[in-house]
């Protein structure tokens, strides 16, 4: 599973698992490689960037945050600022919640995550990963229920700055996020 991605940020931290009956609800709605990575539980990668969430757990956020072109639209992965990952017709797509823009960013799960996740040029260009890491230096690592939200938002004048992150619940911040921006 995911071999380049495993060697290259290590094995998942911070294990959880996801209860068999939540794994149970969603495992039609994956490929065999996504519901793999579920199996193996919460948790995060690449030293706290990318997580891997219940489905069953942020799917009512994604209804808030996330109108699907076709049904479902499950969430397996979140980044530490609250933007979500979906597979959705077997696309995943990246939901920014900061900047209110979706993307699908591939349709293989073994390309999107050992080749794209994996490449530098890919996660600067697509991803927050380098305000990741200044984030991560200035308010430390993020628990499971977090992630770094922007205050103001950045969809209500706020701007897109390292001091102008704080930690925050990661559910509450979607949510307002959703509400303030959707």
């Amino acid at each position: 599973m995911f071999t380049k991605f495993i060697e290259t940020y290590g094995n998942l931290e911070n294990k959880q698992e996801i209860p068999s009956d939540d794994l149970a609800q969603v495992k039609g709605a994956f490929t065999p490689e996504l519901y793999e990575l579920l199996e193996q539980g919460e948790g995060c990668y690449m030293n706290g960037f990318l997580w891997v969430v219940n489905p069953v757990e942020y799917a009512d956020l994604v209804n808030q945050i996330y109108l699907p072109l076709t049904s479902p639209s499950v969430c397996f992965a979140r980044d530490a600022f609250g933007s979500l990952y979906l597979w959705e017709d077997n696309s995943i797509i990246y939901v920014d919640i900061n900047f209110t823009k979706q993307e699908v960013v591939g349709t293989k799960a073994n390309v999107f995550f050992d080749l794209k996740m994996t490449d530098s040029g890919f996660l600067d260009k697509k991803t927050p990963y380098k305000n990741y890491l200044k984030a991560r230096e200035k308010l430390g690592e993020l628990s499971k229920d977090e992630c770094y939200g922007y205050t103001p938002l950045i969809g209500m004048g706020g701007a897109e700055k390292t001091e102008n992150l704080k930690k925050v619940k990661i559910k509450e911040y979607i949510s307002i996020v959703a509400q303030a921006l959707g």
